[in-house]
């Protein structure tokens, strides 16, 4: 499992209440073979920070208080594309016991000849408390056809949060 570092792209002034974009893009899963028919996992570690995102408008004590899902695609990162994938399902998580991990956006069925799949997000999301986290797992799924003995699947997912700071 890697620690991986994200940037944001602000949307609004700095402060608290305000709103920003973030935007993760190229995160790399790779989920180790032999994979067999049915649900297969990886899952990659990130950690929002809020003082590089705001910098001089950064103020101690901030915290994400609100978090929603805007969007999120998933690109194969193998010569297989979508071949033998029937499904992905993208999650999130922390280390924290009392905050549920949380489906948050899926594709079913996927297209086995489509360059990339753009997910449908869950409604009724509460993602705050899990991005307020000091690190936030970041979970596909890839629900396989049938077993595949011959390595790993790789993919890359690209997705972006809107961020209420308080």
């Amino acid at each position: 499992m890697s620690l991986v570092a994200v940037t944001a792209l602000a949307t609004s002034c700095s402060g608290p209440g305000e709103t920003h974009q973030y935007d993760v893009n190229d995160l790399e899963f790779s989920m180790e073979g032999p994979l067999f028919a049915g649900p297969n996992s990886a899952q990659v570690q990130i950690s929002i920070d809020l003082e590089d995102m705001l910098q001089d408008t950064y103020v101690e004590g901030m915290e994400v208080s609100d978090a929603v899902l805007l969007s999120a695609t998933v690109r194969p990162n193998d010569t297989l594309g979508f071949d033998n994938i029937n499904s992905v399902v993208l999650s999130f998580a922390s280390d924290n016991e009392d905050v549920e991990m949380q489906e948050v956006a899926y594709k079913n069925p996927i297209d086995a000849n489509a360059a990339m799949a753009e997910l449908e997000i869950a409604s009724d999301l509460d993602l705050g408390e899990l991005m307020d986290e000091d690190r936030v797992y970041v979970v596909l799924d890839a629900d396989l056809m049938e077993d595949y003995w011959d390595g790993n699947r790789d993919f890359k997912l690209d997705f972006t949060l809107e961020l209420t700071i308080k």
